[in-house]
């Protein structure tokens, strides 16, 4: 048995807010972080793919001072349940839904980076009353130019993708290096959180569990939000939610474009760029992206 296949910890100082919802009427079971008073208004954070809920470590509890947090692993990723199914996005969708339902949540901010992102925006669209606000870090639902690596494109290729996946096993090194290219400087990130990267990455490839939905939402949604575009900004044109979308300024994985795109069309659309950031700012500049949420008068 490796040591990478030991059940996944919490970082330090999110111990406490761990809890595990089991959802109603589904049965799913999700790890969640919960933190801030009942009373408060609440503010989903919602990770990307192949990541987990620890991404928001630096920022959970800064926020909780404004918001009740409720921050999950989404089905299929970190310790959240994995059923063997097609992980589409608005399955993804539906299971964020029925967590603020499970949990008596009317209402929300979501906030989502890059996957999560499009998941909140989709909500938004769809449910604009569960919706208080939006912030959209590192993606969005609108697709003018998406940028794709070569190893991207052959992690879309059925086979090719798990294989190149899982032969990351036989190197950890290897591992860690596959998440250079979301961040601005991997290497300038502090050692606490480099080790815990270490160890999470080499994690997530020892779970066969999340391999398996890592590829399944990557494969569905490379279609599904082609077929989204058609009406879309129709929609947008008409969304009067306060939207923040943040982008880091090295972020290689959501372009200019399609935050300028999205402001031209959605007059309630905002955007700020965070300097020395890649597609990955809550962990890279967790003060610059705290400031930028906590100054915005509409999202309070």
């Amino acid at each position: 048995m490796s040591q990478f296949q030991s059940p996944m910890r919490a970082w330090p100082g999110l111990q406490e807010y761990a809890r595990t919802v089991t959802l109603t009427p589904s049965g799913l079971r999700l790890y969640v972080y919960d933190a801030g008073a009942s009373e408060l208004p609440v503010a989903m954070l919602l990770h990307g793919l192949g990541d987990e809920a620890d991404t928001w470590r630096h920022i959970v509890e800064p926020l909780s001072a404004r918001y009740r947090i409720v921050a999950p692993d989404l089905p299929g990723f970190g310790r959240s349940d994995k059923p063997m199914r097609a992980y589409t996005v608005p399955f993804l969708c539906d299971t964020v839904l029925e967590l603020m339902d499970t949990l008596s949540i009317a209402s929300a901010t979501l906030i989502g980076n890059s996957l999560g992102a499009v998941i909140a925006q989709f909500i938004t669209l769809e449910h604009s009353e569960r919706v208080r606000g939006l912030v959209l870090i590192g993606g969005m639902l609108l697709t003018r130019k998406q940028p794709l690596s070569l190893a991207m494109l052959l992690f879309l290729l059925p086979g090719i993708g798990e294989w190149l996946y899982t032969r990351l096993r036989k190197d950890p090194q290897a591992a860690f290096e596959t998440l250079r290219s979301y961040y601005a400087n991997l290497d300038e990130l502090p050692e606490a959180d480099r080790n815990f990267l270490f160890q999470r990455v080499n994690e997530r490839v020892w779970s066969d569990g999340q391999r398996r939905a890592y590829f399944s939402v990557l494969r569905h949604m490379a279609m599904w939000v082609m077929k989204q575009q058609g009406g879309l900004e129709g929609k947008l044109a008409q969304l009067a939610t306060p939207t923040l979308m943040i982008r880091g300024e090295h972020d290689q994985m959501m372009s200019m474009e399609n935050a300028h795109a999205l402001l031209d069309i959605q007059s309630s659309a905002k955007l700020v760029t965070i300097p020395r950031a890649g597609h990955i700012p809550q962990q890279e500049r967790p003060q610059a992206l705290l400031d930028t949420i906590l100054e915005d008068e509409r999202l309070a």
